[in-house]
């Protein structure tokens, strides 16, 4: 997850410099936040997030130039959470074989429940997700995380897979990587059918993008 401390650039955000700024700032994404959760993002604008905070709305405007800007924040807030996750198992399979595709599918299937436990436990996650997914304004904090990690899982099946090219191991690492959030968000948008059995099969799916022909 992102440190305020890192302050990454993104259009019409002013981070904080005083600890005192720090926390209003914290406070204006946490309110965010709950009105993602509990309203989603109809209801999310820079009125009811100063409320929520308990500011003023001059005080929302020193730090964000819209309720996009702070959205962007949260994007890359759970993005972040995400491909740190992706990039600790990315890791672990490099030193794995065609003959262990096994291990392979063990791990991939953690990383399916770890992804999905990190982005349920995010307040907000599910219209935030369909937000990085249907807003202009923020479509690109998504495909820059799954480029990026396209890329490393990418080099990590050349390892695994030297036959490939690199080309095709990156498209089969986007591939997964587009299943296997796409299936975490339809998760937390329909909590009735059974988690387990659902990333189960995703992760079959997953195992054969990488491993077949």
């Amino acid at each position: 997850m992102i440190n305020v401390m890192e302050k990454p650039e993104i259009d019409g955000v002013i981070w904080p410099k005083q600890e005192r700024g720090m926390r209003t700032f914290e406070k204006l994404l946490q309110s965010a936040q709950s009105i993602l959760q509990e309203s989603g993002i109809e209801a999310l604008n820079s009125n009811a997030i100063a409320e929520g905070a308990g500011v003023t709305i001059p005080v929302f405007y020193q730090y964000f130039g819209d309720k996009y800007a702070l959205l962007a924040v949260l994007g890359h807030r759970l993005t972040e959470a995400q491909n740190k996750l992706y990039v600790d198992s990315a890791a672990k399979s490099a030193e794995i074989t065609k003959s262990r595709e096994e291990q392979f599918e063990t791990d991939s299937l953690k990383l399916l429940q770890e992804t999905y436990r990190v982005t349920a436990a995010f307040a907000g996650s599910r219209a935030l997700l369909i937000s990085l997914r249907a807003l202009p304004e923020l479509t690109e904090i998504r495909l820059k995380a799954n480029r990026d990690m396209a890329k490393i899982g990418g080099n990590i099946l050349r390892q695994i897979r030297p036959d490939l090219s690199m080309k095709d191991a990156t498209e089969r690492a986007r591939v997964s990587i587009e299943i296997g959030y796409s299936v975490v968000e339809m998760l937390l948008e329909v909590p009735s059918i059974s988690r387990k059995r659902v990333l189960e099969r995703t992760n079959k799916a997953i195992v054969a993008v990488f491993f077949d022909g």
